[in-house]
């Protein structure tokens, strides 16, 4: 029997996710379990943009770039759950939003009152690791368990 019952898997929709899902679906050994599968779109606006205000988007421009990015994400969302289908045992649920990626799973972790978080780790290090990470921030501020999968691709 699985000792977690409500699942928060968070996806990058890259080629990754597949991974992170499979680990996650692994978990659940075919007990019934609760899994929200999310998606967070990080937009942002001040990207490549100068610091003369006449240069700055409209609001009207960046909600419609945001929207775009999100309908993209869930067309992205539909085929990684095409590809990867879930067991009759598990009640799927989907969930593409924008905001900080690791904000917005801690919140719906625990608005969810999820047992595990599970996400893909890229294994960073040096420079980009003082930038810290969504998976180093999930890590330790979690309410739950956390499953960081391994994602870097290894020397073979």
């Amino acid at each position: 029997m699985s000792a977690y019952k409500q699942i928060v898997i968070a996806v990058d929709l890259t080629d990754d996710s597949q991974k992170v899902c499979r680990r996650a679906l692994e978990i659940t050994k075919g007990n019934k379990v609760n899994i929200l599968l999310v998606h967070v779109v990080e937009y942002i606006y001040q990207m490549g943009i100068s610091y003369d205000p006449m240069f700055y988007p409209s609001m009207e421009d960046l909600s419609e770039n945001e929207e775009l990015l999100i309908k993209s994400a869930k067309e992205k969302m539909t085929e990684l759950i095409k590809e990867m289908p879930a067991p009759e045992t598990v009640c799927l649920e989907r969930s593409v939003i924008s905001g900080i990626p690791k904000t917005e799973i801690l919140r719906l972790a625990e608005e969810k009152q999820a047992d595990l978080i599970v996400c893909g780790s890229h294994g960073r290090s040096g420079f980009e690791l003082l930038l810290g990470s969504t998976a180093n921030a999930i890590l330790h501020h979690a309410p739950c368990d956390v499953l960081a999968v391994r994602t870097k691709k290894t020397k073979e």
